[in-house]
C-alpha cells in the first residue's frame, strides 16, 4: 500500500488523531503513514499540493470529533463552508481521488447526514464509519487495522495483475485496453464495506444484543456461579463450556464484533450438550435431566442460555450483512 494519510483538524479532535498515528505508525512503519501536509512551498497552490498528496496514497483517514461539522472560524462561518479551509481541501481532494476514504468517529461523534454537508462533501456521508471508542481504543483500532490491511492485499493482488497484464504488452501479447475510469460513487460505496467487521452497535441495545447479554447472564448464574450438587461428576464439563461461553460472548460485546458472540454460543452450546449426553451415559435418565424434580430447571436454564447466545450471534451477524447489502 502507497500510504495512509489522516486528516483532521486539530482543535476538534488532534488528540485522537495523535493516538491513531502512533498506532499505524507500529504497524505500517513511520514512512506510510503521514498527519500533516508541510512541504508547501510560497506561492504554491495548496489546492495542488493536496490533491498530489491525495493520489499518492491509497488510503485517507477523515478524523470527525465532537465539533468537526460545527466548528466555526472568527467571523462565526462554518468552516465546512469555507472552500479556503485546509481541511476541507483535504477532504474534497481525496473524495475525487482514487483512494479509499475512511471516516474515522472519535469523541462519541456522530456521522454527519447528507444534509448536513456542503455539496462537495456529501460523498463523505455515504463512506462507512469506523467508530474509536476512548474505553477500547486499542481494539477499535485493531478492528480498523485488519481491514486496513485486507484492503492492501486487495491492492497488491490488482496491482500485481496489472503488472503482469502489462508485461504480457511488452512481450508481444495482446495489449490490455484502456481502463475504465471508476465511478466514484460505486467504487467507493461498495468496496468500503469490507472496512468493518460485523460489529455490535454502541448506544442503544438492539434486540440481538440483548439476547446475548441475556444468555450469557443465564449461563455464567445457572452453569457456573450458582452452588449446586447435581451432577457433580460431569461439572468440569459443564463449567468448562460455560465459561468458555461467558469469555467469548463477552469479549464479542465489549468489542462489538458478532463473530466473537457467534462463535461463543455455538462452542457453548455443543460443550453443554456434550456434558449433557455424558450424563446419559453414565446412568442418568432423560428425566433426570429435563424433569422439574430433579434437576430440569438448571439444566434447562443453562442450556438455554448457550441458545439465546447463538440466536442472537446469528441475528446480529446476518442484521450487520443485510445493512451492507
Amino acid at each position: 500500500m502507497s500510504g495512509i494519510f489522516l486528516s483532521y483538524r486539530r482543535d476538534d479532535s488532534s488528540g485522537w488523531a495523535g493516538r491513531l498515528y502512533e498506532h499505524l505508525v507500529r504497524e505500517w512503519g513511520p514512512g506510510e503513514v503521514f498527519m500533516d501536509i508541510d512541504a508547501i512551498a510560497p506561492g504554491e497552490d495548496f489546492r495542488e499540493a493536496i490533491d498530489h498528496t491525495m493520489r499518492a496514497c491509497d488510503v485517507v483517514i477523515v478524523v470527525i470529533g465532537p465539533t468537526w461539522l460545527s466548528a466555526r472560524d472568527d467571523a462565526g462561518n462554518r468552516r465546512l463552508d469555507d472552500e479556503g479551509d485546509n481541511h476541507r481541501a483535504e477532504v474534497v481532494a481525496a473524495l475525487s481521488a482514487d483512494v479509499r476514504v475512511v471516516p474515522v468517529l472519535v469523541g462519541g461523534a456522530a456521522m454527519p447526514k447528507v444534509s448536513e454537508l456542503p455539496g462537495a462533501l456529501r460523498d463523505l456521508a455515504y463512506r462507512n464509519a469506523a467508530v474509536l471508542e476512548d474505553r477500547r481504543f486499542a481494539s477499535d483500532v485493531r478492528a480498523l487495522q485488519d481491514a486496513l490491511a485486507q484492503f492492501a492485499e486487495t491492492i497488491a493482488s490488482r496491482r500485481s495483475v496489472d503488472g503482469e497484464a502489462g508485461r504480457t504488452a511488452e512481450a508481444g501479447g495482446s495489449r490490455p485496453g484502456p481502463r475504465p475510469e471508476p465511478d466514484p460513487v460505486r467504487r467507493e460505496r461498495a468496496p468500503r464495506r469490507d472496512v468493518v467487521p460485523p460489529r455490535v452497535p454502541s448506544g442503544a441495545w438492539t434486540l440481538p444484543a440483548v439476547l446475548a447479554l441475556s444468555g450469557t447472564v443465564l449461563v455464567a448464574v445457572w452453569g457456573v456461579l450458582v452452588p449446586r450438587d447435581w451432577h457433580s461428576e460431569q461439572s468440569g464439563l459443564r463449567i468448562g463450556a460455560a465459561l468458555v461461553l461467558v469469555a467469548g460472548a463477552v469479549a464479542g460485546l465489549w468489542s462489538r464484533d458478532w463473530r466473537w458472540v457467534l462463535a461463543a454460543g455455538g462452542a457453548g452450546l455443543v460443550g453443554l450438550a456434550l456434558w449433557l449426553v455424558q450424563l446419559l451415559s453414565t446412568g442418568h435418565s432423560v428425566d433426570d435431566l429435563l424433569s422439574p424434580d430433579t434437576d430440569g430447571i438448571p439444566n434447562m436454564i443453562t442450556f438455554a442460555g448457550a441458545l439465546l447466545v447463538l440466536v442472537g450471534g446469528v441475528m446480529g451477524t446476518r442484521a450487520h450483512a443485510m445493512r451492507r447489502g
